[in-house]
């Protein structure tokens, strides 16, 4: 049975049944054409027209390498932001074209003037200022004659050497004489000094230094009496060496420098550093050993000091019951140069003792 209109459905129709003489003129509308149906092939040459393009539709990636030549960009289209940095090479420039109004103020720089392009007859009247002028710049041979005048020369900067020798045969004309402040720094030389116009007066305080000593000038009578000391006398200076008297350490507050109390039994030999009293440099050393009577009831007892390189008794005290409650004993203890340090020792005679003693040594000075 054949099909009414509108009962013929896609199913009915068999596949490649619909050939181009099968289809109506303009019977395949846009909504026909599936998506991206329409190839490049399927457009003919020219079918594209200005007006089957949609605006702004031409972009970057859509135009050819140097596709847009001189003719295709209009007149005045290329402004200012149009044109990529540093595109502007030199050779785009005609010739004439940057004027002085296309100059920014100041843009000109000393790196964009050729050598020798600034001549005297571009400089402005009075333009050159003394800064614009290096120091040591201008020679003699810059200088017009007669165009150092008096007003011109500084004060004080006029030395002797700066003057002309003028023979004493030339009469020289009579000026008036030159005051300090027109005399430059060591412009006055020795010969230029009178006999006898350096008076007291005109030395300065504690400028006469020991180069300005002559050798042998300070004789007997400029010395003052007592004005030189046992500190001053070098050592050996009178064929034999200088005593210095011993001085008190910071804290302390009397002479002893060894002090030992409540003694009730000998001491061995023992050590005794110097140093902090009597420089390495000491010969020898004055000092003063005591005994001093606590509870001292019988026996004897001594207190000696040697020297701990020879091993000899250099000074002793002894003391017995009843006879002093301090013995005194002063005398010179030689040392070696470097090592100032004794040996000390304190031990009974005839009996241990049975009471207590104390003992100090003192330093009066040292020989050096």
């Amino acid at each position: 049975m054949p099909l009414l209109p509108n009962e013929v459905k896609t199913e009915h129709i068999s596949s490649g049944a619909v050939t181009t003489p099968k289809i109506a003129d303009g019977a395949i509308t846009t909504p026909k054409l599936g998506a991206k149906v329409v190839t490049t092939e399927k457009i003919a040459n020219q079918a594209v027209s200005a007006w089957k393009i949609g605006e702004s539709q031409v972009t970057t990636s859509r135009i050819k390498d140097a596709a847009v030549t001189e003719a295709k960009i209009v007149n005045e289209a290329v402004t200012t932001k149009k044109l990529a940095a540093l595109s502007v090479t030199e050779e785009k420039i005609k010739t004439g074209a940057v004027t002085g109004a296309k100059i920014a103020s100041g843009a000109v720089g000393a790196n964009q003037l050729a050598a020798d392009s600034v001549k005297t007859d571009k400089i402005k009247d009075g333009a050159v200022t003394t800064p614009k002028i290096a120091v040591g710049a201008v020679a003699a041979n810059q200088l017009a004659t007669d165009s150092v005048t008096n007003e011109k020369i500084k004060n004080g900067t006029i030395t002797q050497a700066k003057l002309a020798f003028t023979p004493p045969s030339v009469a020289r004309p009579i000026t008036p004489p030159l005051v300090s402040s027109e005399l430059g720094a060591g412009s006055v030389e020795t010969s230029k000094i009178l006999d006898g116009a350096v008076t007291g007066a005109k030395i300065a305080g504690s400028s006469v230094t020991s180069t300005k000593i002559a050798t042998n000038a300070v004789t007997t009578a400029k010395i003052a009496n007592g004005a030189i000391t046992a500190e001053k006398l070098a050592a050996g200076i009178t064929g034999g060496d200088r005593f210095v008297f011993g001085t008190l350490l910071t804290g302390f507050t009397s002479a002893e420098v060894l002090y030992l109390t409540n003694i009730s039994a000998d001491i061995p030999y023992t050590a005794f550093d110097l140093s902090p009293w009597v420089p390495a440099t000491a010969k020898a050393v004055i000092l003063q050993l005591g005994i001093f009577n606590q509870a001292f009831a019988n026996g004897r007892a001594f207190f000696r000091v040697r020297t701990n390189t020879d091993q000899r008794d250099a000074l002793g005290v002894g003391l017995v019951p009843g006879a002093s409650s301090q013995v005194v004993n002063q005398g010179i203890v030689p040392l070696v140069v470097g090592t100032p340090s004794i040996e000390y020792t304190l031990e009974s005679v005839g009996g241990p003792w049975n009471a207590t003693l104390t003992l100090y040594i003192t330093v009066v000075g040292y020989i050096v």
